[in-house]
């Protein structure tokens, strides 16, 4: 698409802010900024946010906020409603990731106004009208696996199938807890490809995930081929030992006797009834 030609749509003065904007590398830009950036009255500058906001150059991003929308993606307005394109604008690197991608692969029916984005800058929470963004950082290793997938005729970034759920399961916190993370393998196993899930898993080299994987897997009764299985098995050393959920010393009596898993090596410290419930 003509850049060029998407800037036509605009006055002078607009142009001039969006081109600062663009070059400047600023995704984010305040009111007080515009009022001062455009050297208006307020009244003024308001008039050209709101212009902008209508013709799909900013989207309001909270009180007296506003991200820039990519001159790339066109002057069709994205529509505030399409907070995923937006969240993604907010670091230069930004991914959608664990719930929030898992709801997008329809793995699950939660709904939260939580909006998980991974970079590897650091960056605060932000809130977009109703949604809260939340930044989470990984690994360099184990930021792969990354799809530009259409939202509403816009192009996200977002970890595909499996890594969404191999993230869901390394980070169940960010996935609504174990029990829902659980959920979100089971469902997606049905038809996600077996042999890219485990190079993902060597691939992270995390050998408590592959535990626990390969556990869920198996109390789901899940058909995980046998080759595959055999390779992950492979990776354990008999000292391996890790806990379905995170372990806290001094926390008290739990609430549910553990067992042990020995093909896998992981303490099953919650209801296993509880598992692979949405």
């Amino acid at each position: 698409m003509n850049t060029q030609d998407n800037y036509r749509s605009l006055s002078s003065t607009e142009s001039r802010l969006v081109l600062g904007l663009t070059e400047e590398g600023r995704r984010e830009l305040t009111r007080r900024e515009a009022i001062e950036r455009l050297a208006r009255s307020t009244k003024t500058a308001d008039d050209i946010l709101k212009n902008l906001v209508r013709k799909g150059w900013l989207a309001r991003a909270g009180h007296g906020k506003y991200l820039l929308i990519p001159p790339e993606w066109g002057a069709t307005p994205t529509g505030e409603s399409n907070v995923l394109a937006l969240a993604t604008q907010l670091t230069p690197d930004g991914y959608i990731a664990f719930s929030t991608a898992a709801a997008h692969w329809g793995l699950t029916t939660q709904l939260r106004s939580v909006i998980w984005v991974v970079t590897r800058t650091h960056a605060r929470n932000r809130r977009i009208n109703d949604s809260e963004v939340r930044f989470a950082r990984l690994p360099i290793k184990a930021m792969f696996a990354i799809e530009r997938v259409d939202v509403y005729g816009y192009p996200v970034p977002m970890s595909d199938r499996e890594k969404t759920v191999l993230d869901c399961i390394a980070y169940p916190d960010r996935a609504g807890g174990i029990a829902e993370a659980s959920a979100i393998l089971a469902k997606a196993a049905r038809r996600w490809q077996w042999e890219k899930a485990i190079d993902y898993l060597e691939r992270l080299g995390n050998t408590a995930l592959i535990q626990k994987v390969g556990y869920l897997c198996t109390a789901a009764q899940l058909a995980m081929p046998d080759k595959l299985r055999s390779r992950l098995r492979k990776r354990l050393k008999p000292s391996s030992r890790t806990y379905l959920v995170p372990h806290v010393r001094g926390g008290g009596e739990p609430r549910f006797k553990s067992r042990y898993d020995r093909e896998w090596g992981v303490v099953v410290n919650i209801d296993p009834g509880l598992l692979f419930k949405l």
